[in-house]
């Protein structure tokens, strides 16, 4: 093949889509891996708990020399480093007429961000727009689009530059899901889960990432979900696709440390009290149906924002939730499957979780203004 066929962009309609395959990846590399980020922090802290522990144990130093010598080191790491920074500037933020991307918009309002809500309830958008515009007197765009179509993430970016937003925090908040057996699911909403869950938040990253990258200053918030951890029969494509998040969001922000100034970070609630389950067929399940088994969103909007301004790797939305994580990825694969199965079985009707707040007009009149 020619050097011309080769250099053909890979973004070209014109080019074949094998070509884009075998010659449209530059391989490009920047690895960076000596930065005091979380991860590092908790890389140091754990082999200095376990040098320490050695010590004790072979006698080397005496038990309250090592755990002076170990706190010594660890506090301050863990007191000091990653540095907070408050996000600043314009929000893109998905999935923001309800549920937990409503309350986050309203919690990046009460710090003084100006937003561009993208849903596809343009009526629910309009009214959560009308909330922040006369409760915080910040200035929200909205743009109703559907990001479960094939395209729908490249026509956004253009939307939204093309309007001259210049987006300083992105929200990959959207998200999909269905209940019930695999094999019963239509084939469109496997399709379009898959698209919005996993697609989108790809491209949008990437999309919106580089122009961060490039003036050196950005912060991405992934919503994924404890689920991610998880391996869950009747919620199968869901749960999978939170797989995906989650390792594609982690992966992310190591490669980040070579773009200093970008943030990312992930928020993994667990089941959350919003229209969620009830879209996806999932209100009359052990795990949404039981009392008191689900998170308030605004809880989770919270912890997702201190978490991004301590430019945490991954945050969970409480303890229960992140002990329910720990348990999944330490519990033998025949335990874990069975209590999935069981979190998710239906419970014909004996337990139903209570009905969400689906109109933005009453969670405004519980608002306080500035």
């Amino acid at each position: 093949m020619s050097n011309e066929h080769v250099a053909v962009n890979a973004d070209s309609d014109l080019q074949p889509s094998h070509i884009a395959i075998d010659y449209g990846n530059p391989a490009i590399f920047k690895l960076t891996w000596l930065v005091l980020d979380d991860i590092n922090v908790d890389l140091i802290s754990v082999i200095v708990t376990v040098v320490s522990f050695a010590s004790i144990f072979t006698s080397y130093v005496s038990s309250i020399k090592a755990i002076l010598i170990a706190a010594a080191i660890i506090v301050p790491l863990r007191t000091f480093y990653p540095r907070p920074t408050d996000p600043q500037g314009l929000v893109l933020l998905t999935g923001g007429s309800s549920g937990i991307g409503a309350e986050l918009a309203y919690f990046f309002a009460t710090r003084g961000h100006d937003l561009v809500l993208v849903g596809r309830n343009e009526e629910q958008l309009a009214i959560v727009k009308r909330n922040i515009e006369e409760k915080f007197n910040q200035n929200v765009h909205i743009i109703a689009s559907d990001l479960s179509l094939p395209g729908a993430a490249k026509q956004l970016y253009e939307n939204v530059t093309g309007n001259d937003f210049e987006v300083s925090i992105l929200v990959n908040n959207a998200g999909l899901g269905a209940a019930g057996d695999t094999l019963e699911q239509p084939i469109e909403i496997a399709e379009r889960m898959t698209t919005l869950n996993c697609i989108t938040v790809v491209q949008l990253s990437q999309l919106f990432g580089r122009d961060m990258a490039h003036r050196g200053k950005g912060w991405i918030l992934q919503v994924s979900s404890i689920g991610g951890w998880m391996a869950s029969p009747h919620h199968n494509i869901y749960h999978a696709t939170k797989h995906f998040v989650r390792a594609f969001s982690e992966s992310l922000s190591l490669e980040l440390r070579a773009y200093p100034g970008v943030v990312n970070t992930q928020i993994m609630p667990g089941p959350t009290h919003t229209q969620w389950p009830t879209r996806a067929d999932a209100e009359e399940t052990v795990m949404f149906g039981m009392p008191g088994g689900t998170n308030d969103p605004k809880q989770v909007a919270l912890a997702a924002y201190e978490g991004l301004r301590n430019r945490k790797r991954m945050v969970y939305s409480s303890w229960g939730d992140a002990a329910s994580a720990l348990f999944m990825q330490l519990a033998p694969r025949s335990v874990h499957l069975t209590l999935a199965a069981l979190a998710n079985s239906p419970t014909r009707g004996w337990a139903r979780m209570r009905e969400p707040e689906k109109d933005q007009r009453k969670r405004g009149e519980k608002l306080e203004g500035n």
